[in-house]
């Protein structure tokens, strides 16, 4: 084969590459929200809807659960008597937060009333499922989330997929790290979201956690 062939040949390869890694990256990208996005510890009133709590562990996973008003409308706080106990909107963050010694883990959350699967690490904030990272600025210690080793390192998450079914979304972790604890009621370890939307604020439709 003549030089100037090899030399076209890898030319085309080259710009394959180059070609596919843009998706490639958008691919491995994981829908990163902040504690702060949600609100602040001056107005938690307005956001944290219940706990943080330790759900009931398995041996191997221990996990906390958050239930937030994403849209700062704990019914309760804003006189909305109807909807009391719940958001009024109807729609609800669910954040868990769970240490692991497995590998491999896969943490899924059923029974999801109201949950339309959309994975855009583009717009977190529009995505129902992904991790929630916490703020550097430490303006919300009220929140579960996970702190990084390295400040703002989005790469410390690991390559978590998501599969889903109906009311079913399942994370697949390769492995749970070891995340220094964070500031307040933060916690310690990976922290993920599933955000679902009811048709009606209550009674608030509780998922169950496997």
């Amino acid at each position: 084969m003549r030089s100037s062939e090899i030399k076209g040949i890898l030319v085309c390869l080259i710009v394959l590459v180059l070609a596919l890694y843009p998706s490639t990256a958008f691919a491995s990208a994981l829908p990163i929200r902040h504690g702060s996005d949600v609100g602040g510890n001056s107005n938690a009133v307005n956001w944290n809807l219940y706990g943080p709590t330790a759900l009931f562990p398995d041996g191997q996973i221990s996990t906390n659960q958050e239930v937030i008003c994403p849209g700062q409308d704990v019914a309760a706080a804003a006189g909305d008597n109807t909807n009391s106990g719940g958001c009024s909107s109807g729609t609800y963050l669910w954040v868990y937060q769970f240490t692991s010694t497995k590998t491999n883990v896969v943490f899924t959350v059923s029974d999801l009333q109201g949950f339309t699967f959309n994975e855009n690490s583009g717009s977190p904030d529009s995505s129902t499922v992904g991790v929630i990272e916490c703020d550097t600025s430490g303006s919300n210690t009220t929140g579960l989330c996970t702190t990084l080793a390295a400040s703002g390192a989005a790469a410390s998450f690991p390559a978590i997929t998501f599969t889903h079914s109906g009311q079913l979304v399942s994370f697949h972790i390769p492995s749970v790290p070891a995340y220094p604890a964070g500031t307040g009621k933060q916690g310690k370890g990976l922290t993920v979201f599933v955000e679902t939307h009811q048709s009606a604020p209550i009674p608030v439709s509780i998922p169950k956690v496997n």
